[in-house]
């Protein structure tokens, strides 16, 4: 067999492996630094920030300068050029000088990378600011600054020159006058790299940072240290950060920090935090972006939102963000919604704002400063404030009234979902801590047939939920649906089960859920605590017991139900029907207000004589009672009317 003849020498060939060796260290060595701003862009990501909202290479509109470009940073894009460079670019002089020996005796000597690297800036920074493409930055990324570009030029000259001239103050007269080393570094730009105006120079210094990187073990170092926070597994998570960008480089494409964190998720922490942000660019457009529903495609999805937000993980911490400032009423079916979310965020959830004081005043505002379960609740919310930074790329956008209304309805559908099934766990548990007698036997069959009811139809859960929490002297029915969730859960359950009661101790034939709140006309106030009607100023007090003659009658007189259920209430029947007959004629039940619920029942001493006796018999006879209670002040009242006016009919 003939041994094979090369056409290079052993020297030649020599020099052919070192300088492809040399290509593919540099080649590697630009795919780290990609994947160490690819991993500060990410963790920016995850903490709500942004460094950059894409990252991509060879697709910059400037040679040599695309190595890695990072668009949207700072309002920018920022072009690289990484330089694997371990030794001096060059000795030759700032000043370019002619070759002195050899066949091109007398040409200019050749340019260095470096040199036709700024020779390329010089022809960007000729052109008028309105030609420029935008906003542009440069990095130079290199190993070590103490190199020299020239001699008596160094990076590290290079680096403290821009500082200088990137200082408040700096003018393109002051750079022109400078003495070295900026007399040095126009020389050599001017010489080297065809800058004609000091102008430009000016400019291209200003718009020029340098980084100085270290070599492949500092930055593989500097991933993991940067990882090490949000992600387990640090260098394996650097290493599939690295395989996706080369498996996805592409000059027509560029990759999202978002798209990098979808490919991590399974190595983040457990206790590191996920959000959501919503940001009302005006009432028609808004923006949705986060973490909470992992990294996929489906952004933000709102069932998903409010599964994390109301029924989070043990192990994650989340936060909900208002990326825009809220100073006024609500003006959108998705304020309300998204306010209805933060009011009843799971324990340990957190709930950040731009200009949180407008936030707190208008949920206070709008809610009569209570959800109604305590006087102190909303002042506990401990809603911060949150540092305003730009969208990130990748979200969704709300651009038309019937978007941003179906966003509100998912989110409301959702919420509504969520209390609904706490509520019927609570008063599932509370029937089941009874004991045994008739009485838990009868509540329990008929709360199966209502949950079957309310189960089948989201509309009437939502109606059923609103309802029970706010009297209508309060105005309008969106303050019933803001305090409608998990805050409120055991008011409702404690609602329903005092329904439950009563419903086995009438004698309704029917009593399923619609005919028996209906059909019959009985309706329950939940509330605890409330600020009074809405013609009164607002005092948050307890409900009902707390009012005077006035209030109770202000509220009295705008319920139209027959059968009035205060659950939390604490007033006797002789207390309801008795107190203000000794105030003389303007006590009592006024024939002038018809509408005035027939029979009024609460959490009274003696509705709990009539439990504690464990018959359905005990409980018709406090319901009689309480009717026969009513009924006896009416007569007292007409007569005290009659004798005042003995000549009525």
């Amino acid at each position: 067999m003939e041994p094979e003849i090369s056409l290079f020498n052993n020297d030649e060939l020599l020099i052919l492996m070192q300088k492809k060796l040399r290509l593919k260290q540099a080649d590697d060595y630009d795919y780290r630094v990609a994947t160490l701003y690819a991993v500060k862009a990410v963790i920016a990501y995850m903490d709500g920030m942004e460094q950059c909202q894409r990252i991509g290479n060879e697709q910059g509109d400037i040679d040599e300068w695309d190595d890695i470009v990072l668009h949207g940073a700072a309002n920018a894009t920022i072009h690289c050029q990484v330089k694997r460079q371990m030794g001096n670019f060059s000795n030759d002089e700032p000043i370019r000088g002619l070759k002195t020996t050899g066949e091109n005796k007398g040409e200019l000597k050749n340019l260095t990378a470096l040199d036709s690297a700024f020779e390329k800036l010089s022809k960007h920074f000729a052109k008028p600011v309105s030609e420029r493409d935008g906003s542009k930055k440069f990095r130079l990324a290199i190993p070590n600054a103490n190199i020299q570009i020239k001699k008596n030029l160094t990076i590290v000259q290079l680096r403290a020159v821009c500082t200088e001239w990137s200082k408040a103050g700096a003018n393109v007269e002051g750079f022109s006058k400078a003495g070295n080393p900026t007399e040095t570094v126009r020389n050599w730009l001017s010489s080297w790299c065809d800058f004609s105006t000091n102008e430009a120079m000016f400019e291209c210094l200003r718009a020029l940072e340098i980084c100085e990187h270290g070599d492949e073990d500092r930055i593989d170092g500097d991933c993991c240290s940067s990882l090490m926070d949000w992600y387990s597994s640090t260098d394996a998570v650097r290493r599939e950060v690295r395989d996706f960008l080369v498996m996805n480089a592409s000059s027509e494409q560029s990759i999202t920090p978002r798209m990098i964190a979808c490919k991590i998720e399974q190595y983040v922490r457990q206790h590191k935090r996920a959000w959501a942000r919503y940001n009302m660019v005006n009432p028609l457009e808004w923006e949705v972006s986060g973490t909470l529903s992992g990294h996929g495609t489906d952004i933000e999805f709102p069932e998903r939102v409010v599964d994390r937000l109301w029924e989070p993980s043990e192990d994650r911490s989340y936060e909900l963000q208002f990326g825009h400032k809220c100073n006024g009423e609500p003006s959108c079916s998705l304020q309300l919604s998204l306010m209805r979310l933060a009011l009843h965020v799971a324990p340990g959830v957190s709930v950040s704002a731009s200009g949180v004081d407008g936030w707190h005043a208008m949920v206070a505002q709008t809610v009569r400063k209570t959800l109604g379960h305590s006087e102190d609740e909303l002042s506990a919310l401990r809603w911060t404030n949150w540092g305003s930074t730009p969208t990130p790329a990748d979200h969704r956008k709300l651009r038309m009234t019937s978007l941003v209304d179906g966003e509100a309805s998912q989110l409301s559908m959702r919420m509504t979902a969520l209390t609904w099934k706490n509520v019927k766990n609570r008063v599932s548990v509370k029937i089941s801590q009874g004991q045994s007698s008739e009485v838990r036997d009868a509540i329990e069959a008929l709360w199966l047939e209502w949950q079957d009811e309310i189960n089948a139809d989201i509309m009437l859960q939502q109606e059923l939920l609103t309802d029970m929490l706010y009297a209508k002297s309060e105005g309008s029915l969106i303050i019933g649906v803001l305090r409608s969730g998990l805050r409120t859960v055991f008011l409702i359950a404690d609602a329903l089960v005092m329904l439950l009661h009563l419903a086995i101790a009438s004698d309704a034939t029917d009593r399923n859920w619609r005919n028996f709140g209906n059909g019959l006309s009985v309706r329950a106030v939940a509330l605890l605590y409330w600020a009074g009607s809405n013609q009164q100023a607002e005092d948050l007090r307890r409900f009902f017991d707390d009012d005077d003659r006035s209030q109770r009658a202000e509220f009295l007189g705008k319920e139209t139900a027959r059968v009035l259920v205060l659950p939390q209430a604490r007033s006797s029947v002789s207390a309801i029907y008795g107190k203000t007959l000794a105030d003389g004629r303007d006590g009592g039940d006024s024939i002038a207000e018809p509408r005035t619920p027939t029979m009024i029942v609460t959490h009274s001493q003696e509705y709990k004589d009539a439990l504690g006796q464990k018959t359905i018999a005990s409980l018709k006879d406090f319901l009689a009672k309480a009717l026969q209670g009513r009924e006896a002040q009416r007569a007292l009242h007409i007569d005290m009317l009659t004798m005042e006016n003995p000549n009525a009919d």
